[in-house]
């Protein structure tokens, strides 16, 4: 199974379009293969923020129907250009993902309901030095492992890559977490996250080994523990 087939079988089984014992197969998979399991972890942190943001609203039926109408033509527009399986998925993640967004603004609006807790340990906004705009976010999820998610297009210039490093209390120095990709990714985190932990993504040159000291910070922030 390839990278690509792996990210959206992650998606899909997030979104819980997959039934139960497919579900089931994807979990189990996970346990031995760290590219899939780092899928599933990246999709959870970009989706989880929707179901942060507030308490469920049950959608009504005039809003299925809506749904499904305006869905139409965007389910037309991808069958004539993927296979059925193919089209049927990408139009069903496209459908839920509205349903979702939509569900918080219906939320927002009618209840003011207060949120319930955060599904991941501790967060850190990451921006470059002197910039006060973030460009990427990092999630500490239960699982472990420390997630990347770009919020603006991170350029890597050929020959380079990023590192992601962390300093923990327990280090005397910073400790090179993995290298991560320009669409983020996840790498282990094996610390207790803690608040105030200092975060970094630097620019390497790639193919170097794996270097000791970080080399120019291109983005940094600290850690807060989620309450």
């Amino acid at each position: 199974m390839s990278r690509d087939e792996k990210d959206m079988l992650a998606g899909e089984y997030v979104l819980g379009l997959l039934g139960a014992a497919e579900a089931a197969a994807v979990a189990l998979e996970a346990e031995t293969d760290s590219e899939l399991a780092s899928a599933i972890a990246f999709w959870q942190a970009r989706l989880d923020p929707l179901a942060d943001s507030l308490a469920p609203v049950p959608p009504t039926r005039q809003l299925w129907a809506r749904i499904a109408a305006d869905m139409e033509p965007v389910a037309a527009a991808v069958s004539r250009r993927k296979p059925a399986r193919q089209a049927w998925r990408s139009t069903a993640i496209a459908s839920l993902l509205l349903a979702a967004c939509l569900a918080v603004v219906i939320g927002w609006q009618r209840l003011g309901a207060p949120a319930p807790g955060p599904a991941f340990k501790a967060e850190a906004l990451l921006a470059a030095p002197g910039s006060f705009v973030a460009s990427a976010r990092v999630q500490v999820v239960s699982s472990g492992a420390m997630v990347l998610v770009p919020l603006q297009k991170l350029v890597v210039p050929e020959g380079r890559q990023m590192d992601l490093w962390a300093w923990p209390r327990e280090e005397k120095a910073p400790v090179l977490l993995g290298t991560v990709r320009a669409d983020g990714g996840a790498t282990p985190f094996p610390y207790p996250p803690r608040e105030g932990t200092p975060v970094m993504i630097t620019d390497e040159k790639a193919g170097m080994g794996v270097p000791t000291t970080p080399g120019p910070t291109l983005y940094a922030g600290l850690l807060t523990i989620s309450r």
